[in-house]
């Protein structure tokens, strides 16, 4: 079984926090993720300064678990250009799962009961084997709209919140860390580009295909938090050309 994490990150220079943002997600969910295959990292860059990619490279590539790190520059083209750039190389891979995460989420410490670390073993086999589920959602769970779902059971036992994708919350599909089949993606499709972040995500939310077979686990707490008070998702800055 293969997992490919694609962690999405820009930052402008040394200074800037999201660069310490981007190593904390990307040590985190390498450290506290618990996965039996094979995991390989690609670092979906959108331009950020010189010597950045390499050292969060030289992360991923650091971990023996680690099987292969690849990365994409998207040149400042924006949010949806990097990740569709993201997308080309990972598919070419053929992996099983992939997990989209953005460069301020990390997975919490174990405390209040929880493990240390975080085991994927029930939710592959559910998103493999359970054809209702095509993405595992991560995250806190928001709306301001009505938010319907069924509580079903995965192969696994866990229980999931599937949300109706006829629900008026725009966000049954949300950009957070995230657990997706490769054809998930692939009938999403490309995402929009010339966007900021929160309108890319908006629109990808919107659209159909994105909205079937997205479910929420149920039996264990939120996991994966943000960090830093920059939430880089979110900073508009980083997105001159859009106004």
């Amino acid at each position: 079984m293969k997992l490919y994490i694609m962690l999405l990150t820009y930052a402008s220079d040394p200074t800037d926090p999201r660069a310490m943002y981007a190593e904390m997600t990307l040590s985190s969910v390498l450290n506290k993720l618990e996965f039996d295959g094979e995991v390989s990292v690609h670092i979906a860059d959108d331009g950020s300064f010189e010597g950045y990619t390499e050292r969060l490279r030289d992360i991923a590539g650091g971990y023996k678990h680690v099987h292969g790190v690849t990365v994409t520059n998207g040149d400042r083209g924006g949010y949806g250009h990097s990740y569709n750039l993201a997308t080309q190389v990972i598919h070419a891979y053929d992996p099983h799962v992939i997990l989209p995460l953005e460069d301020d989420w990390t997975i919490q410490d174990g405390a209040c009961g929880l493990t240390p670390n975080l085991n994927t073993t029930p939710f592959m086999e559910d998103l493999l084997h359970d054809p209702r589920i095509n993405c595992i959602r991560f995250g806190y769970l928001g709306f301001t709209q009505r938010l319907r779902g069924e509580i079903i059971a995965g192969p696994s036992g866990q229980k999931y919140l599937l949300f109706d994708p006829e629900s008026e919350e725009r966000h049954v599909f949300a950009g957070h860390p995230r657990f997706e089949t490769i054809q998930f993606q692939r009938n999403i499709g490309p995402w929009p580009e010339g966007h900021d972040p929160g309108t890319t995500e908006f629109i990808v939310a919107g659209q159909p295909q994105a909205r079937v077979g997205v479910v929420w686990p149920m039996d264990i707490p939120q996991r994966f938090v943000h960090i830093g008070a920059k939430q880089a998702r979110t900073d508009q800055r980083a997105y001159p050309e859009v106004q």
